[in-house]
Formats: C-alpha cells, structure tokens, sequence
C-alpha cells in the first residue's frame, strides 16, 4: 500500500466514507471500479491526485442497483446515500455516499436546500450500448435529446450558465407540468434495455452533458485490479491504461500549475463539523 501520510481533512472525510463503502461492496462481492481523477490518483499518486476533492467508483448496472438497496441497510448510522434522480433541481444520473455530520453545498446548489448534503462519494452505474454502429449512434442521439430534456426539466433558470442551455430551458417550459422524474425515468428505461454484461462496449454518465458520456470495451474493466490509494486499495480498470488513455490522454504528464483547480470546493460552503 501506499505511505501513509497527512491528508487535508477533506480528502480524508471522503476516504473515510470510501472504507465504508469498501467493506459492503467486498462483503457482497460487488463489482466496481474506480473512474475518472480517481483512477488516475491511484495509478500516478498510489492515492488522491492532491489537488483533488472528489472519488468516484462505478458499478455494473446489476451491482448499482443492489448496492442501493443494501447500502441503506448496512451503512453505519452517520452515512447515508441517495439517489440524485430522486433530488429536485438535480439533474445528476448518479447516487452519493455522504456523511450527515458535515456539509458540503456546491456553488450550483446554494440556493436548492433540497440538494444539499455533507461530504460524499459518488457512485455510477454502468451501463451497455448497442454493439451495431448505426444503433449505437441512434441510441447515442436518443441519449443526448433525453439527458438536456431531464436537465432542462429538473434545474432552474439561475441554474443554467450557457445561453444555449438558457435557450432550450425556455422552448421547453410548458414540459415544466410533466412528472419530476419523467425524463430521467427514460433514459434508465434506454439503458436498461442494454445491461453491462451483454454487450461489449460500456458507458457511464455523471451528469446530463452527453459530452461527458465515457464509453469502453468491457474488457478493458474485466475482473479489475487492486491498486494502492493511501492506506487502502481501490479497484481500477484492468486495462487501466487503455482506459486512461481513451479517456485523457496522456494521464502520467502533471496538468499545467494553473490548471490544478478542485472540482467540486471552489466557491462551496464546507463544514467537516456539523450538518
């Protein structure tokens, strides 16, 4: 494992309620896998990229949905989890891990109580696409339309920074009256219809902007590999080099000085104290 060193007190809340997470996800044998800048903390910096002030892990369509089911049961009493689709003015098609004895309110959610919630890690499902090129690429357009639908339907106009986003919020405010989970309903209908272990290519989603859809083969993910992350391991990709490198790039190289921003704390109201 990595050298245990002093991490900032945040960094350490979220591997905190990482190790929780852990021990469910090993009991139960669900599989998962660390995704984005936290699998490129675990193979460049063997834990957080120190600038960092997020984790993310991604589950098998199967494995997120019972994860759900059984985190509320055996998390202990200071952590909850919640589903972000359930969340009004959340347009978020992932769940989190918090800690109810701190706060953490990003900047977008200042003024959405109802999405607000302490220190977290979060958690995303994997998904399949369609094998075929052309259904792939209609089951892409379908996705793109449903995610700035559910967006548009879930977030409020202050919300929104681009024109092009505040635009589409006006064309389709008459669809304001539909159900709160109409359009997120859809979309798992769409990728329900292709789950992770039938077919070769996967996907995962963090928010609404299908730019930020991120597919691979699934046996670039295979059985995964135990990396060190601090003083525990994470799960990465067993390919993980393809992975990072379709994903980012050439991920070894250190990002310019000015560039290494926090994602999430920038502008946040943060208490590691109280709720």
């Amino acid at each position: 494992m990595a050298t245990n060193h002093a991490l900032p007190p945040l960094q350490q809340v979220i591997l905190n309620i990482y190790k929780e997470i852990k021990v469910i996800l090993d009991r139960h044998h669900l599989r998962y896998f660390a995704i984005g800048g936290t699998c490129i903390g675990a193979v460049r910096h063997q834990g957080f990229i120190p600038w960092d002030d997020d984790l993310d892990i991604g589950l098998p369509d199967a494995d997120y949905d019972r994860f759900l089911k059984i985190a509320e049961q055996e998390l202990p009493p200071h952590l909850g989890v919640v589903d972000c689709t359930e969340q009004r003015g959340v347009s978020a098609l992932s769940a989190k891990v918090f800690d109810k004895n701190t706060t953490f309110i990003e900047a977008i959610y200042r003024d959405n109580p109802d999405a607000c919630t302490g220190v977290f890690v979060d958690i995303f499902k994997l998904s399949g696409c369609p094998d075929d090129e052309r259904e792939r690429a209609r089951f892409f357009k379908r996705l793109r339309m449903l995610c700035r639908l559910n967006e548009k339907r879930r977030l409020r106009f202050s919300q929104l920074e681009r024109t092009r986003s505040k635009l589409l919020w006006l064309a389709v405010l008459p669809m304001k009256a539909l159900p709160y989970c109409f359009w997120s309903d859809r979309i798992k209908k769409l990728t329900d219809a292709h789950p992770y272990d039938a077919r070769e290519q996967v996907i995962f989603s963090w928010d609404s902007h299908f730019e930020r859809l991120m597919m691979a083969r699934a046996a670039v993910y295979g059985d995964g590999v135990d990396l060190p992350f601090e003083d525990t391991e994470v799960r990465c990709a067993s390919d993980y080099d393809t992975f990072l490198t379709v994903s980012f790039g050439d991920y070894m190289t250190l990002p310019p000085e000015n560039e290494r921003r926090a994602k999430h704390s920038d502008n946040s109201i943060i208490d590691l104290s109280r709720p």
